[in-house]
């Protein structure tokens, strides 16, 4: 072998001497600490503002002695940390903060960062601007040594203390706050509130602008935007700003406190963009405008036009101006339903379907009536109808209220009048010699005849009726040439005769005919309406007693018979004796000394 290669061959032994003694080593035991610095990304806090500090910890380790990676890990992480910023008498530090979070548990921190871990802190109101460090106690269990023995892991450990601080700084840059809200929003309907800020601190706003944001789902900007921004520009300190914002409250929101969020962003003296402290205000909406109805008297019908009164009484909780209260008798569709709308009451039609009743102060009343017709097929007695009141909200813009229930009453179907025939006087009786009266009947007329048909008319209504027209009808062998009659006006109650004429066919066979008559009349409200049709009996009748007398024909008939009797006596010679006979005849006939 050559003097090189015997060379060679001894360092190459050397060299996996030297090597496999280091590999025991680094199999054998590790020893090191953590080496823990802490960091805040966001150091910039403003005097009575709540913020939320947020500190990162980074841990670069620190190994004493070298062995496996897994050893090496073991003895450079903090285990089990903890963290907490220490105040007051726990540091000689000045630290003008009001800690909100106490001990902080941060876990394992291993080689390289962690966190961050988040403090909520509050600056004091009188805090001195300037850099302020922070001191932050960590408490963790440090295994400082880790062995292996044959696949165990051997460690030595205690627990750590240790103090890391962090720099923030206190600034008097511009921040806000709400000094005023005024204005009113309601449930259901729109509003408009004005919101004032100020500009608490001595340091301008340079191209300022607010964004307002509503918290609640029960408030939102009539816009129906998430948020509106405002241009404001500069704002000095200690200046006033007041901004307009229309508020819509949702049907069903309760009056209670509804949270408002102004966020302002701005340029600071340097020229830098600088966003204030979120401000919040709250905004309470008031209560859903209410009404009661109560139905308070009715002439509604069955088969007629009538109408109902109804008590209206603002219940608050504001006074409403230009009420209107609105009668549609519709009421929403039940689920499944085809159409938006359903009638609440079909049996119901209105006529009149809005009464204006002004302005109503909370509690006051008013009460509106509304004419309405009733069906011929309806069923009287009580009858729930929707009402409903219009009326300006707060932004003067038109607000329809709930549908109120208002119980009125249907009387069943009344007669408008009552008719019955007149039996006419004994001087009617023989006027003219027309047979207006056989046998005292009333309503009678002989065959042949004509006589004067007189009825009562009586107004059995609650109204006045005017302008009353009544047409008689009549059928063969009844007719008749005066079958109309007019009467001015009737009160309820009220009463009047008319009177038509009406002729029997000479072959009228004596029984009762039927008649009938019907009225055409303006009610109360002006409108023109037409009555039932009332039915009426026609008689036909002689009269045995004296009919023949008191008819023409008959008393011509009994002349030509007489006087033929006389001529043929005459002429045979025995006038007187026949004369007499006659006349006894005569007597025992008719009666009397005729």
């Amino acid at each position: 072998m050559s003097r090189i290669r015997r060379v060679a061959v001894v360092a190459l032994v050397c060299c996996l001497l030297a090597a496999g003694t280091a590999l025991v080593a680094a199999n054998d035991t590790v020893s090191g600490d953590p080496d823990i610095e802490a960091f805040a990304p966001e150091t910039a806090f403003v005097p009575g503002e709540e913020s939320t500090l947020q500190v990162s910890l980074n841990n670069r380790g620190d190994v004493d002695e070298e062995g496996f990676d897994d050893l090496e890990t073991e003895v450079v992480t903090a285990h089990e940390t903890t963290a907490r910023i220490l105040t007051g008498d726990e540091t000689d530090r000045e630290v003008p903060f009001d800690v909100r979070t106490g001990e902080q548990t941060v876990g394992d921190v291993g080689r390289g960062t962690a966190g961050p871990i988040d403090f909520t802190v509050v600056p004091d109101e009188d805090a001195e601007p300037g850099v302020y460090r922070v001191p932050i106690e960590l408490e963790y269990r440090n295994v400082y040594n880790a062995e292996d023995d044959n696949g165990a892991t051997l460690r030595d450990e205690r627990v750590e203390t240790e103090t890391v601080f962090v720099d923030v700084e206190i600034t008097d840059r511009a921040q806000f706050a709400v000094t005023a809200v005024d204005g009113a929003v309601q449930a259901g309907d729109t509003g408009v509130v004005n919101v004032t800020m100020r500009n608490v601190q001595n340091e301008s706003a340079r191209e300022a602008s607010v964004t307002a944001t509503p918290v609640d789902a029960d408030l939102t900007f009539a816009t129906d935007a998430e948020s509106t921004e405002t241009y404001v520009d500069d704002w000095a300190p200690g200046e006033n700003r007041t901004f307009t914002y229309r508020l819509d409250a949702a049907a069903d929101a309760t009056p209670r406190a509804s949270t408002l969020e102004f966020d302002v962003e701005y340029r600071d003296a340097e020229r830098a963009d600088a966003t204030a402290r979120t401000v919040r205000t709250g905004v309470t909406p008031l209560s859903r405008q209410t009404f009661d109805m109560t139905g308070l008297n009715s002439s509604l019908e069955v088969g007629k036009d009538g109408s109902f009164t109804v008590e209206v009484r603002n219940d608050g909780p504001r006074p409403v101006e230009n009420a209107v209260v609105a009668f549609d008798n519709e009421a929403p569709a039940p689920e499944g339903i085809g159409a938006e709308t359903v009638p609440a009451d079909e049996n119901v039609v209105p006529r009149e379907t809005r009464v204006t009743v002004g302005d109503l102060g909370v509690g006051e009343t008013a009460t509106a009536t509304f004419d309405a017709g009733i069906r011929s097929d309806a069923t009287p007695g009580n009858r729930t109808l929707n009402l409903a009141v219009r009326y300006r909200g707060l932004d003067n813009d038109v607000v329809v209220s709930d549908a109120y229930d208002a119980v009125v009453d249907v009387r069943p179907e009344q007669e408008a009048f009552a008719v019955s025939p007149v039996a006419p006087s004994g001087d009617d009786a023989g006027e003219g010699g027309n047979g207006t009266d056989a046998g005292g009947v009333a309503g009678s007329v002989e065959p042949g005849g004509t006589a004067r048909y007189d009825v009562v008319v009586r107004n059995t209504g609650s109204e006045p009726v005017t302008d009353v027209q009544a047409k008689l009808f009549v059928d063969e062998p009844i007719s008749s040439d005066d079958d109309e009659a007019f009467v001015t006006s009737l009160d309820p109650g009220e009463e009047t005769t008319l009177s038509f004429e009406v002729s029997a066919d000479g072959g009228a066979a004596r029984k009762t005919y039927s008649a009938a008559v019907d009225f055409r009349y303006d009610d109360a409200d002006g409108d023109e309406q037409l009555s039932d049709t009332y039915r009426l009996p026609v008689v036909v009748a002689t009269d045995d007693g004296g009919s023949v007398l008191r008819s023409p024909v008959g008393i011509v008939a009994l002349l030509s018979a007489l006087a033929l009797g006389a001529a043929a006596v005459w002429k045979r010679g025995r006038v007187s004796r026949e004369l007499s006979r006659l006349r006894d005849r005569a007597r025992e006939r008719f009666g009397g000394d005729r």
